[in-house]
């Protein structure tokens, strides 16, 4: 909406105020216009100390009008833009570009012809892209271009109102020229201007770029985040009814978290996948913001460098302040609950960067190929790159059990990754970076999180709108669904008639139950989810396999968990199966970290009597789905 000079001075008292106006120093004005520029000046400055528009018309030979007319072009217009303030005291200025407000001149009114052309175009946006066309073919130098010439330029736009059936009375037909001028014009403009980027964008490829290296170093400026597999073959023990399975591990991921200007890890995890999904991605920011504490090491012969850590293991805190992000495309860097964390939480710009650019996140690679150097490539491949290289493990020892333990080497990989954070570095001028790092966060403006909010970062934590349901007729508890599964609670029964929505939290890490809120924050309490899902503590990610496999599979939904369990376990000897049985695994054994118990029984069952048969406290093949034999 516009508004008058005197409305602005109202909206915005600091405009009284002409020292706070932009300068335009008197020698960038044409010296025929000095003149009137400072006299236009010394009006504005009496009009704001509050004298009389009369007598300040008086002193200059001007009408009280004209004063007007020179503040609105200075402090009105448009209140939702910024006003011209000091650009509109020079004279002859266009502010604005022209438009056409009227409609188009015709025979039956005469109205004028200023801006007539812009108007045309304006109300027909196909004949500007038409005509634009025809322009850049030619600027193309396309086989099937016209060599234009203000007339035949004027020609099709003749030919493309007859053939839009264009009124005869309407302009450009009211004018001896038909609009031959605006036309020539609009010809050269725009010949101009596809010349200028045509030229700009030749000198752009032949000039060399020259890239300058900023010098500006400073902690959490710019952080990369990666994955990596690892090729290796390890064995991992698993305890199911006091039953000790043996399992091979031949593929591993590692995830790190690196920054740029200091070269220190922020931090690392291994994961048993060779696809990490979002969920791993949150488990290492969970890592990087969460107090640092050393593994307690049980391979023999290993132990952590003195004073190595990760920035979250340092004393006087740990700021959560990344600035830019940097990853590569894949689709876990673009989830929703990652984008939330970095962006929302952290502030956070997320560059996901281009396709097939790795040397743009050159620094994490040099962290990989030092894990490969000092562990992964030391032991013998599981593939090789051809079939005879020599670096691939032998058939007979393919067979054998692997020497080295999942544990261990989640344990060296610990180790390596810290003592990544005390090596020496060229680039550095020959410091550690955890030192530098230190330096940096006493010497520069490092941004901190509020402790109150970083209390409330929780990377596993999500949150979602849900719709309430109550199915009344049927006499059933009101309840939620969420995650392929219906949720309820006592909380939901003194709501259900004053909502349609509420709010829940939930943990990826346990799907079990989620908390409730109304939408205007009072607390709801836990949901529960049904009591197929009760079993054990799972994941997200494990829930939503289950659903969208278990008719390829032919799970039984009675108790999926269990199900799911028993086909891993059936097929462990494929290295997929192996590591989602792993996975899987360690959610389970959440609760209970020392075994799993798939069995009726209760995890330590009563001593039988001595004519009890101890055979009914075995656990059998048949035992993890036992409710689809009830």
């Amino acid at each position: 909406m516009n508004i008058s000079w005197h409305e602005r001075l109202i909206q915005n008292p600091r405009l009284y105020e002409l020292a706070q106006w932009p300068v335009i120093p008197l020698d960038s004005v044409p010296k025929s216009h000095q003149a009137v520029f400072l006299r236009n000046k010394h009006i504005v400055a009496q009009t704001l100390t509050g004298k009389p528009l009369v007598e300040i018309a008086a002193e200059h030979g001007l009408s009280a009008g004209s004063i007007s007319h020179i503040l609105d072009r200075c402090l009105g217009g448009d209140d939702g833009k910024s006003p011209a303030l000091t650009r509109a005291l020079v004279p002859n200025t266009v502010l604005k570009e022209r438009c056409r407000k009227q409609n188009l001149p015709c025979l039956a009114q005469s109205i004028g012809n200023a801006c007539s052309f812009k108007g045309l175009l304006a109300k027909l946006p196909a004949l500007k892209m038409f005509l634009d066309d025809k322009i850049k073919a030619e600027g193309d130098e396309r086989p099937e271009a016209e060599k234009l010439t203000p007339k035949s330029f004027l020609g099709a736009i003749k030919q493309y109102l007859a053939e839009h059936h264009w009124p005869q009375d309407r302009y450009p037909y009211t004018s001896v020229s038909q609009g031959y001028a605006a036309a020539r014009r609009y010809l050269i403009q725009c010949r101009s201007e596809m010349m200028q980027a045509k030229q700009a964008g030749r000198k752009s490829s032949l000039t060399r770029p020259f890239k300058l290296r900023s010098t500006i170093r400073r902690a959490m400026r710019a952080i990369q985040f990666d994955e990596h597999k690892l090729d290796l073959r390890v064995r991992i023990n698993l305890i199911l009814n006091d039953e000790l399975i043996p399992l091979p591990i031949s593929r591993v991921s590692v995830l790190t978290a690196i920054d740029v200007d200091t070269e220190c890890l922020l931090g690392g995890i291994q994961v048993p996948t060779q696809a990490p999904n979002q969920q791993d991605l949150l488990a290492l920011l969970d890592v990087c913001v969460s107090p640092w504490q050393p593994s307690i090491l049980q391979t023999p012969g290993l132990s952590y460098a003195p004073g190595a850590c990760f920035p979250s293991g340092l004393p006087g805190g740990y700021p959560i302040s990344f600035g830019f992000v940097h990853m590569d495309n894949a689709w876990i860097h673009g989830a929703g609950s990652v984008v939330e964390q970095f962006c929302q939480f952290s502030g956070a710009t997320l560059n996901l960067g281009l396709p097939g650019q790795p040397k743009a996140r050159r620094l994490k690679e040099s962290v990989y190929d030092f894990l490969n150097t000092e562990f992964s490539h030391r032991m013998a491949s599981t593939t090789g790159s051809y079939p005879t290289d020599p670096k691939k493990e032998a058939p007979a020892s393919r067979k054998k059990t692997p020497v080295i333990t999942y544990q261990s080497t989640d344990e060296i990989i610990s180790v390596l990754l810290t003592d990544w954070n005390m090596i020496k570095r060229p680039s550095l001028g020959g410091a550690k970076p955890l030192e530098v790092f230190q330096y940096h966060l006493v010497n520069h403006f490092i941004r901190y999180i509020p402790q109150t909010l970083q209390r409330d970062w929780r990377p596993f934590v999500g949150s979602i709108v849900v719709p309430l349901h109550w199915y009344r007729h049927e006499k059933r508890h009101p309840h939620i669904n969420a995650f392929y599964s219906r949720y309820r609670g006592p909380g939901l029964i003194r709501v259900v008639t004053k909502d349609t929505h509420i709010r829940i939290e939930f943990d990826r890490r346990d799907m079990r139950t989620v908390h409730a809120y109304r939408l205007i924050g009072e607390d709801l309490g836990v949901l529960f989810a049904p009591l197929t899902w009760q079993r054990f503590p799972h994941s997200l990610a494990t829930r939503t396999w289950i659903h969208r496999s278990a008719k390829a599979y032919r799970l039984d939904m009675r108790d999926p968990l269990s199900a799911y369990f028993r086909l891993l376990l059936d097929n462990r000897d494929k290295p997929s199966y192996a590591l989602s049985l792993l996975r899987v695994y360690t959610e389970f054994t959440a609760d209970h970290p020392d075994s799993l118990v798939l069995s009726d029984e209760p995890a330590h069952p009563p001593t039988p009597s001595s004519g009890e048969a101890l055979t009914q406290f075995i656990w059998g093949p048949n035992s993890a789905n036992h409710r689809s034999e009830s």
